[in-house]
């Protein structure tokens, strides 16, 4: 099976040292299954269920007005016989560049590596050894009743005690 979601988000990071806004689109998601039929038929498997991922894919861009650096970024599927899951390409641009000066491949939820147009090739970076951060979010009595945490607090309760029926009742 496959279900998809598409994103027509548009993000805003600020990098706040140095008064910079990078504006940035996100890729879109699968949910993925190999047909249990199909995996049989031609893989003969030994089982009958495969087990699902979740996939991105897509074109993504990040920008910088004040600076002028900008980045396109493709989230590869996996195609349906061989490759890998979770690939990941880029170049990035300096102000009024067609030629990048770095591309980046590997796997997002990974190690990527770049490639410099002075020779260097190099790690840029290693998600698994990155640090795990924890968010800054205020209170549910200090927010709004349609900020994020707040208006999904009791969707959020419920899947935590594994109520899926109140949850699903919490949403409309």
């Amino acid at each position: 099976f496959k279900i998809y979601f598409y994103f027509s988000l548009i993000g805003c990071v600020t990098c706040l040292d140095y008064d910079e806004h990078y504006i940035l689109t996100f890729p879109n998601g699968y949910g993925r299954q190999v047909n249990a039929v199909f995996a049989i038929f031609i893989f003969n498997a030994l089982s009958i269920l495969t087990v699902p991922w979740i996939e991105l894919g897509g074109e993504c861009s990040i920008n910088c007005s004040k600076t002028g650096y900008n980045a396109s970024i493709v989230f590869h599927t996996k195609p349906f016989y061989g490759g890998k899951k979770h690939r990941i390409t880029a170049e990035i641009f300096s102000p009024n560049d067609k030629k990048p000066f770095c591309s980046i491949e590997g796997e997002w939820n990974g190690v990527m590596y770049a490639k410099y147009t002075t020779g260097e090739n190099a790690v840029f970076i290693d998600t698994k050894k990155m640090p795990t951060i924890k968010k800054k979010v205020r209170k549910l009595e200090d927010q709004d009743d349609f900020e994020s945490r707040c208006l999904w607090k009791d969707v959020t309760y419920n899947l935590k005690i594994r109520d899926i029926d109140a949850a699903t009742a919490a949403k409309h």
